[in-house]
Formats: structure tokens, C-alpha cells, sequence
């Protein structure tokens, strides 16, 4: 049936719609009292017990049972994605937001060992956004509706995405000058997408009629995986010298949901002779779930200087081609379902990601003032994994962000007899001239059908937080 060829290649654009934050970086958040603020460049540390996370190596190196508490990193977040519509019909996203950063500690124990706990969020990222424009577009031929047709359209785009881990580490000295530690890692992701858009238009005839596309999407997905990281902490009195490795993560444990739900009603279709009405809808839930994550390779170095020290550290983050993180069964997607050669849910409703290679780096600075207060900065890289080969998929999508990130951090530890607080201020920022973007009505033709095109656009971002730590230390070990 030839309706059939054209509704099946409608769908298939359709469901690329997706726009591919922070979902797509490494480097999000951060974290310990002051390797937040440091910007990671922590892998020769013997201070921060964020060490389990960042380089179990260092955790040889502790000499007291204590307790970190990074309680929030209070941020004003901006998202901004220009012309998501056309004509200045951007997607935007102004919020408030309030992530839970860190909890570590180290325990004493009677061996060599040194044991340490941490309950982290390495990535959070929240993003709300709705674009409208109303506008003169040609949708139907001149002897069916003269002249230009008034389209009114809107998408809207909702998706929250949170990794929690729970690591747990053990540390030793080899010899006085250098450190070992292997850390477990525990991660749980979670994702919450969903994406809606319509656009419709009336016909400028007597008996005129509604020529419209309607598309509802969601996801919903959570997956648990494991990895293992090792640590060399290798130290002099002047400078120190830093390595890890962390395994690709083995996933064990996730479902999800997916749900599509696209509507057409009475397009014009060069080749059919009457419009074009159809649905497509379907929802599958419990589905197993798989999502990746790559090997990294870590080095880091300090050097001190009288009263200042300048910390680095450069980490690569393997990639993956394009995979499935959702597969969907078989099912009924085009209604009704007893039409020949049925479009089946099975071939459109898989959720896919792919990550390109990325190497990241940060650099710290650090300059005791006075006994009791230190100065804390830093500067670092956030390269996103954004692929571009994901946009010839037609399958779904969650990532929106395609953009590379930098931030800068700014504060001060204040050191107490038995604790240290600290408090300081991290700003990042990011944008991209060429933000890949589906759905635009800039030059849209009429046999585009309502779908929009794929075009090349402005996108930005930038986020100012403040960043509050704690740590006590309760005694020396034995």
C-alpha cells in the first residue's frame, strides 16, 4: 500500500526527532572538601578521603578515622537552544538546583589496610524546556488551500538524569614513598525522558480541514553496574606523581519503559490521492536494560612551592559505537494492526546512545594564607561524548547536550583543630555554533510534511554554584 510507504517513512523521521546535558559529560559534578575545588586534580592527595573515588592509591597515605560531608552544591543552571523551532523559537531552561555531592570516611583498622566509604553523585543533570511558533508555511497545494497555511507548533522537552555511586576502598603504603588502593564502584543511573510536539494548521478553503502531526514520547530507564579502580600514589617531599585505571563497567541489573504515540491527520502526500491519516502507538514496560560504560586511564602530579602547590591530572575516557540500551519486543505500533506488512514496534521503539573518546584535564591551585586558611582554585575541562553518527539513527534518544564544558572554581579551606569547613564558588560555562537540531520550520518544504529539518544552530550553557564542605576528624590511627 502506498500510504504505508509514506507513513512508515514519516515514522521513521519522526522518532529521530529526539534531541540528542551534562548527560553527555564525564566530568559533571565533583567532589570532596577540597578536591571539589581543586577541580579533581587530587590524584596525589593524602588529605581528602575523596580519595576512594578518585584514586584509592592516595588512601594509604590516611592517618586518621574522619568524616567529609560536600552536604550541597547549590546552582543556578541555564540551558539555551537557539531556533529549536525556527524563527527564534528557542528551547530554554532557567533552574535552581540542589545536588547532593559527596559523604566519604575512613575506618581504622588493625592491618595495613586502610578502608574507606563514600556515597557520591557524579552526574545531575535537569533540564525543562518548551519552544512555539506560529507562522505562514505552504502545507497543502494551491487547488486544495490557496495561499500559505497558518501553522502553530510547540515541542517541549522534560528529562532528568542522576548517577548515584557507592564506592568502597582499601589503601596501603608499599613503602614510605609510594601508595596502592583498589576501589569498588558501585553506580546506579536513572533516566527520565519524555518528549511531546504538535503542529497543525486549518486549510484556507470553504470546507476546510485540519491538516496536523501529533508525537508523544517517553522513557524511562534504571541500571546498575560495577567497575574497579586501581591506584599509584607516589610521593617526595616537594612533588608527587599519581596513576589509575578503571575497568568498563559490568552491568547487572536495570528495565525500563518506552513509549511512542504519533498521530497524523489529513496530510498531503505527493502520490496519494487523499490525505494522509494514521496513529502509531505503543508502550512497553519492564524491558532489560544495558548501558556501558568505558575504560579510563588517569595520571596526576603536584608540585609545591614555598607555601603554594600546583596539582594536574589528565584522564582519557574510552568510547563505545553505537548500542542498545533498550531493545523492544515485538508488538503492534501502526493501527489498525490487521494491514499488510505491519509496522512492528520492535524496529522504531529501541533507545540507542553511542560515546566518542574524550581526554579531560584539570589543574589546581593552592596557597596557605595563613595556618588555618588556604586558598583553593582550579580550571578544568568537560568534553562532551555527544557522537554524531548517533543522528542517523532512528531509533530513540535521550542526551541533549552536545556541547564541551569549562569551569572555574574559586575558595578557601578554614582549619580547625579537629575539622575544616570550606566554601567556595564554581562557575562553568559552555556553548556550540554547531548544535545538530531536528524539528526546525526554517525552509521548511511542503512535502517535509509538519516534521521540520534537520538543522545547524546555537546552543549554550552555564551554571553558577556554591559549593559547601565539611570534614572531622575523629582520631589518629594506631
Amino acid at each position: 500500500m502506498l500510504w504505508r510507504k509514506y507513513f512508515l517513512l514519516f515514522l521513521s523521521f519522526s522518532i529521530g526527532l529526539s534531541i540528542h546535558a551534562q548527560d553527555t559529560h564525564h566530568w559533571g559534578n565533583q567532589f570532596g572538601t577540597r578536591a571539589a575545588l581543586l577541580g579533581g586534580a587530587v590524584l596525589t592527595d593524602t588529605i581528602d578521603n575523596a580519595g576512594v573515588f578518585y584514586n584509592p592509591g592516595n588512601l594509604g597515605y590516611m592517618d586518621t578515622t574522619s568524616l567529609s560531608i560536600n552536604a550541597n552544591l547549590y546552582g543556578l543552571e541555564n540551558v539555551n537552544i537557539e531556533n529549536a523551532l525556527g524563527q527564534r523559537a528557542d528551547f530554554k531552561g532557567i533552574q535552581f538546583n540542589t545536588v547532593p555531592l559527596l559523604i566519604s570516611g575512613s575506618i581504622q583498622t588493625k592491618s595495613d589496610w586502610n578502608v574507606s566509604y563514600g556515597l557520591l553523585t557524579p552526574v545531575s543533570f535537569n533540564f525543562n524546556g518548551v519552544a512555539r511558533i506560529e507562522g505562514e508555511y505552504n502545507l497543502a497545494p494551491e487547488d486544495i488551500s490557496p495561499g500559505k497555511e497558518d501553522l502553530v507548533s510547540e515541542s517541549g522537552i522534560s528529562t532528568k538524569l542522576q548517577e548515584t555511586t557507592v564506592a568502597l576502598g582499601i589503601g596501603k603504603k608499599l613503602n614510605p614513598n609510594l601508595g596502592f588502593g583498589i576501589s569498588l564502584l558501585n553506580t546506579l543511573r536513572t533516566v527520565n525522558y519524555s518528549y511531546r510536539f504538535s503542529a497543525k494548521a486549518l486549510t484556507n478553503s470553504e470546507d476546510y480541514f485540519l491538516i496536523s502531526r501529533t508525537q508523544n514520547e517517553f522513557i524511562n530507564y534504571f541500571a546498575l553496574r560495577t567497575a574497579l579502580k586501581l591506584g599509584l600514589n607516589y610521593q617526595k617531599s616537594t612533588y608527587g606523581f599519581g596513576a589509575t585505571v578503571t575497568t568498563p563497567g559490568l552491568d547487572w541489573l536495570g528495565n525500563g519503559t518506552v513509549a511512542e504515540d504519533l498521530t497524523l491527520s489529513n496530510l498531503i502526500v505527493p502520490g496519494l490521492d487523499k490525505p494522509l491519516t494514521a496513529f502509531a502507538s505503543d508502550r512497553q514496560e519492564k524491558l532489560k536494560t544495558t548501558y556501558k560504560s568505558p575504560f579510563e586511564i588517569a595520571f596526576g602530579a603536584h608540585k609545591a612551592f614555598n607555601r603554594s602547590v600546583i596539582s594536574l591530572n589528565v584522564t582519557h575516557f574510552g568510547g563505545f559505537d553505537r548500542y542498545r540500551i533498550i531493545q523492544a519486543e515485538s508488538g503492534t505500533l501502526v493501527r489498525p494492526d490487521n494491514i499488510e506488512n505491519a509496522i512492528d514496534s520492535e524496529d522504531f521503539l529501541n533507545v540507542e546512545t553511542s560515546m566518542k573518546p574524550v581526554t579531560n584535564f584539570s589543574i589546581g591551585y593552592e596557597n596557605q594564607l595563613k595556618e588555618s586558611i588556604t586558598l583553593l582554585s582550579s580550571f578544568r575541562t568537560d568534553f562532551s561524548y555527544f557522537d554524531k553518527e548517533s543522528l542517523k539513527s532512528r531509533q530513540l534518544a535521550t542526551e541533549i547536550t552536545q556541547w564541551d564544558i569549562f569551569h572555574v572554581s574559586l575558595g578557601a579551606e578554614v582549619k580547625k583543630s579537629r575539622s575544616s569547613l570550606t566554601l567556595g564558588l564554581i562557575y562553568s560555562f559552555g556553548s556550540t555554533q554547531d548544535y545538530l537540531q531536528r524539528g526546525s520550520f526554517n525552509n521548511v518544504e511542503a512535502d517535509q510534511l509538519l516534521e521540520g529539518a534537520l538543522v545547524v544552530t546555537k546552543a549554550g550553557y552555564s551554571n553558577l554554584g556554591l559549593l559547601v564542605g565539611y570534614a572531622f576528624n575523629f582520631k589518629k590511627f594506631n
